[in-house]
């Protein structure tokens, strides 16, 4: 298809192209243990730390003293946390990062506590090799070339209809249509379910909780929809009431992948129900807990973002660990379950739904912001949990306003200066929760 060609062609212009490294990685999971190919990017990127990084001038003295990496001294580097990052982000930065073609992102502040990082195009081919390999190689569907439908979410495409438009133009070169998620009311609904019954895609990603609740609305008016070949559920633990839903109401399989904006790809599921972790992209630990043999916190180690690379990285989550061997033959290694990012979607008093990750989004880049927790007290109140340094007036009038776009201008939007933000039953930073029933 000539659209895919053209877009081949961008991501060639860009330098983020995988398609030399796909074949590679392709060929050597075929004959070696992906933990031998994982180390040899890992000794690489220990190194040029080490060498070029500030921050890791000291943190790698016990692995990159030496003329090699020292790998079996790994676990006595030292954790990095995003209180570390904030601290630290000039001496996190590469010194030859002028040299490469980077850009700012922003962790999804699925704990409360956004960070800035720097990426650059070497992670974006990963970036895209992993999302090739996984469909291509794990659920057998041609991502590029298939009719898709994505059902996320955009801030900027409600308050930014220049960058909706440049969405738009990309979409149509990826042969995609998508659906904003973070506002649905009953009209956003049928509208939704309506495309995907004209467009008849063979593909749907989106949120889990988006997915889930088109999936309810579907099921309690008893429409019918196109059943496409492949869901996939990302950015949410999927989990099993919303997996049944899915699953029962579009007739298909639905798969689970599992990755962040700090580091991408990081596993996902295979035909078996097994989470495949992508150990060519991302070095994964599973640290346990003193209480636990196989669940513990997931350590990522960046092992291609040569501009700031992230070392034993605390993302945030928990996982267990799976078994060496699965049954559909894949090599990599493998997790049994995820305990992911945890939101809410609040409810308007007109009917509408409006996905966390929506308030979420409304954070990014504001490096004033140490943590927050946007909580719906009722139909037409939102307090504002934050922990701040030197608080921006200014941007949190843009907030307010950006909330009362979507929540009605009567919303009323209260700021609570604290000093922390408290955890949940089960220990995590909830970064949004509502209190409104349904």
């Amino acid at each position: 298809m000539i659209r895919n060609r053209v877009y081949g062609a961008l991501l060639r212009l860009k330098g983020s192209s995988p398609h030399r490294e796909y074949d590679q990685i392709r060929d050597a999971l075929a004959g070696e243990e992906p933990l031998q190919i994982c180390k040899s990017y890992l000794g690489l990127i220990l190194q040029h730390a080490y060498r070029n990084v500030p921050y890791y001038a000291k943190a790698l003295l016990p692995v990159c003293a030496g003329h090699e990496a020292r790998l079996d001294n790994f676990e006595r580097i030292p954790i990095l946390t995003k209180s570390i990052i904030r601290q630290m982000q000039s001496e996190l930065v590469s010194r030859d990062i002028n040299h490469r073609r980077w850009h700012y992102n922003t962790s999804g502040g699925s704990t409360g506590e956004p960070v800035r990082l720097i990426q650059d195009r070497m992670s974006d081919k990963w970036t895209n090799l992993t999302t090739k390999y996984y469909y291509e190689d794990m659920i057998g569907i041609n991502e590029l070339a298939a009719k898709k439908i994505i059902i996320w979410g955009s801030e900027r495409e409600i308050t930014n209809h220049k960058f909706a438009l440049r969405a738009r133009t990309l979409d149509w070169l990826k042969n995609t249509a998508s659906m904003n998620s973070f506002r649905m009311n009953r009209t956003d609904m049928e509208k939704h379910i309506r495309v995907i019954n004209t467009r008849k895609p063979d593909l749907i990603r989106g949120y889990a909780d988006s997915l889930y609740q088109i999936s309810r609305y579907i099921a309690k008016r008893g429409l019918n929809v196109h059943s496409p070949k492949v869901i996939v559920s990302a950015a949410e633990k999927l989990g099993k009431d919303r997996r049944q839903t899915i699953e029962a109401v579009f007739g298909t399989r639905v798969y689970d992948f599992y990755g962040s904006r700090e580091v991408d790809g990081i596993a996902g599921e295979c035909n078996c129900r097994m989470m495949h972790i992508f150990m060519f992209n991302n070095y994964v630990e599973v640290q346990p807990e003193p209480t636990a043999s196989e669940t513990g916190r997931v350590i990522v180690t960046t092992l291609h973002n040569y501009s700031m690379p992230l070392i034993r990285y605390d993302i945030g989550d928990t996982a267990t660990l799976g078994p060496g061997h699965c049954e559909c033959g894949n090599p990599l290694p493998t997790l049994a379950e995820v305990t992911g990012r945890v939101t809410d979607h609040f409810l308007t008093d007109e009917g509408t739904l409006v996905h966390g990750e929506y308030f979420t989004h409304l954070f990014y880049f504001r490096d004033w912001v140490r943590s927050f927790q946007v909580i719906q007290e009722d139909l037409r109140r939102v307090r504002i949990l934050i922990v701040a340094q030197n608080p921006n007036q200014g941007e949190m009038n843009d907030i307010s306003s950006k909330i009362r776009l979507v929540m009605g201008s009567e919303c009323d939007v209260i700021w609570e200066i604290v000093d922390e933000i408290p955890e949940s039953p089960s220990g995590k930073h909830l970064y949004t929760k509502s209190l409104v029933s349904r």
